[in-house]
C-alpha cells in the first residue's frame, strides 16, 4: 500500500512489517532510522506506566525535530467509533458478552486505530507511538479468558492486515504491585466507581494476563522492561536509549515488587523504607500508620484521609481537607453529640450520607431526612441492612433519584418481599449492580442468578457469597478455586470445614489473603498453625505483615470498628 506523504511531493511504501525474532532486537531498533516515520507500540499490564512513558517518549522525539503522533490521549483514542467500542467491552451492563465477541470486538478497535488513525499519520511522516496494539486481544483472549491462542492469533492477524508495529515495547509489573498504583490513583482522584468489566473475572485473570505478555515477549523478541522500583522519568530514558540501538540496561532489583523486603523486617521497617504512597497504602487502618499519616497529610492529603484506622486522632483534621474519606471511617459507628457527620452535613452532604451506612437509631434517620433533597442517591445506599418500614417509605420517595449503584448498595443485606422485587428490576437493568445487591439476600432468591453469572462475574458473585457457609456457597467456590484471592476473601471469619479446606488448598498461592481469612475467629491452635504456614510462605511480603497486623488490632477495636470499609467497597 502507498499514500502521498502531506508536504512533500515522494511517496512512500507502507509494507506489512514482520515480527522481530528474539535475537534481533538491539539490530531492529539500530536498524531503523529515527528520523523515519514509523509505528512504536507500548505494552503491559494496567498499571505498568505505559501513558506516562509514551508521553516522555514522544517529548523526547519532538526535541529531536521528530513529527509524533499519539492516536491515544487518556483514556480515549481521536475516534469515535473506537470510543465507542471501547465504551462497548467496558461497560459492566454488557455481562453476557462471550468471550469470543470480546476478542472480535477487541481486534475490531484496533483494526479502526491502525486504518483510521495510524496510516494517514504514517503519510504525514509522523512517528506514531500506540498505546496497546493487535498484542492485546491476543493475550487477553488466549491467556485471559482461555480462547485458543492460534485462533486469537489468527483474528488479530486478519485484523491488522499486516499492518505489524515497526517495535513493541512490553512493561512488566507484578499485578500486586498494579493494583497499588491503581488503587492509589484512584483515592487521589476519587474515582472507585470507574470500573470496566475486565475485573469483575477476580485477581487471577491479571495473573494470566501478565504471564502472557512475558511468554510473547521472549517468544518474539519484544524488548522487555520490568518496572517495579524504577521512576517513570528513568524508565522513558531507558526506552530512548533502545530506541536509539543500545542494549536494556537494567539495575538487578528491577523486577523484584518493592513490597518484598528482608524477611527479618518489622511492619514499621517496611513502612520506614517503602515509597511515601506505598507505605500509607499498606498502613491503611492500622494504628501501626499514626506517625507515617501525620508526617504525610501535606504532602498526599486524599491518601492519608483514606488511610485513617478508625479511631484515628487525625480525623478531625483531615475532614477538612478531605471530608469523603474522613467520614467515610465511620461507616458503622453510633452517631453521637458533637459528631463529625452533623459538623459537615451542609459542607460535605453525600460522604455524610454514606457515613451513616450501618448506623440506626433516630438521630441519623432526622440526619437522613435533612440530607434526602441535597443527596438522594446517598440518602438510599445509606440504608443498607435497613428493611423496617420507615426505610422503605424513604426508599420509595427517593428510588427515582438514586443510580444502578446506589440502589443496589442500599439493599446488600435487606430480606423483604419489596427488596427481591426492586433487585429483580436491577439485576435486568444492570446485572452487575444487581448481583452485588444479593449479598445478605435469602439464598432462594440468590442462587439462580448466581449461577447463571458465575462464568461472567466470579468476583461480584464471590463477594455476594461472603458469610454463606452453605452447599450452594461451598460449591460455587470450588467452581471459583482459581478465580483469585477473593475466593479466599469470601470465607473471611467463617469456621465450617469447607472453609478451612479451601484455605488450605490455596494458602501456598494467597498466603496474605488466607491469613486475613481468620479474621473474627477466635485463636486456636488451628488457627495458629495455619498463620505460621502462611508467613513461612511469604517471608518479607508486606502485604502478609500489614494483614498479620491487622489480625493483632483487630481484637482491640470496638465492635462497630472490625468489619472495615473496606469490606463494603
Amino acid at each position: 500500500m502507498s499514500f502521498t506523504v502531506a508536504g512533500a511531493s515522494r511517496r512512500v511504501s507502507h509494507r506489512p512489517r514482520k515480527l522481530a525474532k528474539p535475537s534481533a532486537v538491539a539490530t531492529q531498533a539500530s536498524a531503523t532510522d529515527v528520523t523515519q516515520p514509523r509505528v512504536l507500540a507500548f505494552e503491559g499490564v494496567d498499571g505498568a506506566g505505559k501513558s506516562t512513558v509514551i508521553h516522555l517518549v514522544a517529548e523526547h522525539l519532538r526535541a529531536r525535530g521528530i513529527p509524533v503522533f499519539l492516536p491515544r490521549v487518556g483514556k480515549e483514542h481521536d475516534s469515535r467509533p473506537t470510543k465507542m467500542i471501547r465504551r462497548l467491552t467496558r461497560d459492566q451492563r454488557n455481562l453476557d458478552l462471550l468471550p469470543e465477541a470480546e476478542l472480535a470486538l477487541y481486534c475490531a478497535r484496533e483494526a479502526q486505530v491502525l486504518g483510521e488513525l495510524v496510516e494517514p499519520a504514517l503519510a504525514r511522516g509522523e512517528t506514531v507511538l500506540l498505546d496497546r496494539s493487535m498484542l492485546t486481544p491476543v493475550v487477553l483472549g488466549s491467556f485471559g479468558r482461555g480462547l485458543p491462542r492460534r485462533d486469537c492469533e489468527a483474528m488479530a492477524r486478519a485484523a491488522a492486515r499486516g499492518r505489524d508495529p515497526d517495535l513493541t515495547f512490553v512493561f512488566d509489573v507484578h499485578p500486586r504491585t498494579s493494583r497499588i498504583r491503581k488503587r492509589l490513583d484512584k483515592v487521589r482522584h476519587h474515582a472507585f466507581r470507574d470500573g470496566g468489566r475486565k475485573g469483575l473475572m477476580g485477581s487471577a485473570l491479571k495473573e494470566r494476563v501478565r504471564q502472557g505478555y512475558l511468554e510473547l515477549a521472549r517468544e518474539r523478541g519484544y524488548p522487555l522492561f520490568h518496572v517495579e522500583r524504577i521512576s517513570p522519568t528513568e524508565l522513558g530514558q531507558r526506552v530512548v536509549a533502545v530506541l536509539e540501538g543500545a542494549p536494556i540496561d537494567e539495575g538487578i532489583d528491577d523486577g523484584t515488587p518493592a513490597w518484598l523486603v528482608p524477611e527479618d523486617w518489622t511492619l514499621e521497617q517496611a513502612l520506614e523504607h517503602l515509597p511515601r504512597p506505598m507505605a500509607l497504602y499498606f498502613a491503611r487502618g492500622l494504628v501501626a500508620g499514626r506517625d507515617l499519616r501525620r508526617q504525610a497529610a501535606g504532602d498526599e492529603p486524599q491518601i492519608v484521609a483514606w488511610s485513617l484506622d478508625r479511631l484515628d486522632p487525625l480525623r478531625d483534621e483531615m475532614a477538612g481537607i478531605d471530608p469523603v474519606y474522613a467520614l467515610r471511617g465511620l461507616v458503622r459507628c453510633p452517631l453521637e453529640r458533637d459528631d463529625l457527620r452533623d459538623q459537615y452535613a451542609e459542607i460535605a452532604p453525600q460522604a455524610v450520607a454514606l457515613a451513616l451506612r450501618f448506623v440506626g437509631g433516630e438521630r441519623a434517620d432526622r440526619l437522613r431526612e435533612r440530607l434526602a433533597t441535597r443527596v438522594p442517591g446517598a440518602v438510599v445506599e445509606s440504608l443498607v441492612g435497613r428493611d423496617d418500614e420507615w426505610a422503605w417509605a424513604l426508599r420509595r420517595r427517593l428510588w427515582k433519584d438514586a443510580d444502578h449503584h446506589e440502589r443496589a448498595s442500599g439493599l446488600v443485606h435487606c430480606r423483604s418481599r419489596e427488596a427481591a422485587r426492586e433487585r429483580e428490576e436491577l439485576l435486568k437493568k444492570h446485572p452487575v449492580q444487581g448481583l452485588a445487591s444479593l449479598r445478605g439476600a435469602p439464598p432462594d432468591e440468590a442462587d439462580p442468578w448466581l449461577r447463571r453469572y458465575v462464568d461472567f462475574a466470579a468476583k461480584t458473585v464471590l463477594r455476594a457469597l461472603m458469610g454463606r457457609h452453605d452447599a450452594t456457597a461451598v460449591e460455587l467456590r470450588e467452581r471459583l478455586s482459581d478465580a483469585g484471592r477473593e475466593v479466599v476473601d469470601s470465607i473471611r471469619g467463617l469456621d465450617d470445614p469447607a472453609s478451612w479446606r479451601l484455605r488450605e488448598s490455596v494458602l501456598n498461592r494467597w498466603p496474605s489473603t488466607v491469613a486475613w481469612s481468620l479474621a473474627g475467629l477466635p485463636s486456636s491452635p488451628r488457627a495458629q498453625a495455619l498463620l505460621a504456614r502462611c508467613k513461612a510462605a511469604a517471608p518479607g511480603d508486606v502485604h502478609l505483615l500489614r494483614r498479620l497486623r491487622d489480625l493483632e488490632e483487630y481484637p482491640l477495636l470496638p465492635s462497630w470498628a472490625r468489619l472495615r470499609e473496606e469490606d463494603e467497597e
